[in-house]
This record gives structure tokens, C-alpha cells and sequence, in this order.
């Protein structure tokens, strides 16, 4: 299988990935919604839902550093990433040797597409479709309330919000608030 990652980078799979790497937390999330339990074997520090699952896994570092060595030696044949959580020298770096496959989400359009893509990556495009969907549904049935400004805190020391061509300003609006950092 050839597929194209988000950031317009081709991989090679031969087989379906048995020994996964999510150097993302909302990805590790998502492989573990599509059931692939055993197939991951390495998470970020960050990574830490669900925590039952996510224990159990090798830590390979943060994401912005990689502990190298040990992901040489779960010997992945897929690590999944994302263009604003994990830095370029380091993807660079893995991609001489595995193939890594990118994100880049900013709106929800992209996000059912990037869980649509990694379904269809790991043999699960049929658990994917039905989060797509099961996310859909639910977005289509928030409450309705007055819109309120909000900021969005995603970092401390130093304090960072979210502003502007971000997936949390798409998802803010989308729910009726307003992002006062979205200038």
C-alpha cells in the first residue's frame, strides 16, 4: 500500500503495520478507537489516554525529543506524527529508516480525513468511518447557548493560547464561542 500523508509525503506499507508508533497524543487515542491495542508499541510522555492502555506502552520520548535508540529497538513499521506537535529534524531523522506518516489538522474537514486516512492505513476503514460519523452526529447536536469569548490556555510556563488557523479555534467556533486570540 501507497499512501499519502497530510503534508503531501508518500509511504511504502508491504504489510499491514504490526508495531505502531504515535508520537501524537489525539492519534494514540485514535489507534487505540480502532482496536489496535496490540499493534502499538511506542507512545510519547504525553500520551496518556486511555491510561490503562497507554501504560503498558514503551515511551520514546517527548514530542518534541525522541529517545532514538529505543525506537530502533521496537523496530516500528509505521510511526504516525503530526507537522505542529513533533519538530522536523527529528522526523527527518526517522524517516531514514521507517516510514512516518504526518498530520496536518487544522480544520475538522482535515480531522475526519487524517481518521479516515490512518483507518485506511491500518486496516480499519470501517472503525474509522464509524468515528467519523459518530463525531459528526455529535457535533450536529450541541447545545445551543449565548456565544461567549473565551481563551483557550494550551501551554504554561510560558503561558501559550490558541489562536488563529488552529484546530482549537475551528472546534471553539464550531461550538459558538469566540476566540479572543483568534486575531
Amino acid at each position: 500500500m501507497q499512501i499519502e500523508d497530510q503534508m503531501g509525503h508518500t509511504i511504502h506499507l508491504p504489510t499491514p503495520p504490526r508495531r505502531i508508533i504515535s508520537l501524537v497524543p489525539s492519534q494514540s487515542e485514535l489507534l487505540f478507537d480502532l482496536g489496535l491495542d496490540d499493534e502499538i508499541v511506542g507512545v510519547t510522555t504525553f500520551c496518556v489516554h486511555p491510561h490503562d492502555k497507554c501504560e503498558s506502552k514503551t515511551v520514546v520520548g517527548g514530542t518534541k525529543q525522541f529517545y532514538f535508540e529505543r525506537i530502533d529497538e521496537l523496530q516500528p513499521d509505521l510511526i504516525i506524527g503530526n507537522k505542529e506537535e513533533n519538530y522536523e529534524k527529528g522526523i527527518e531523522r526517522l524517516r531514514e529508516k521507517y516510514p512516518v506518516w504526518m498530520s496536518d489538522v487544522v480544520t475538522l474537514a482535515e480531522a475526519y480525513a487524517m481518521i479516515e486516512s490512518v483507518g485506511a492505513m491500518v486496516r480499519r476503514p470501517e472503525a474509522a468511518a464509524d468515528l467519523v460519523l459518530r463525531i459528526r452526529e455529535g457535533l450536529e447536536n450541541l447545545p445551543s447557548w449565548p456565544r461567549l469569548r473565551v481563551a483557550y490556555l494550551i501551554w504554561r510556563k510560558p503561558y501559550m493560547a490558541a489562536g488563529h488557523r488552529t484546530f482549537i479555534h475551528e472546534m471553539l467556533h464550531k461550538a459558538n464561542f469566540v476566540n479572543v486570540f483568534g486575531h
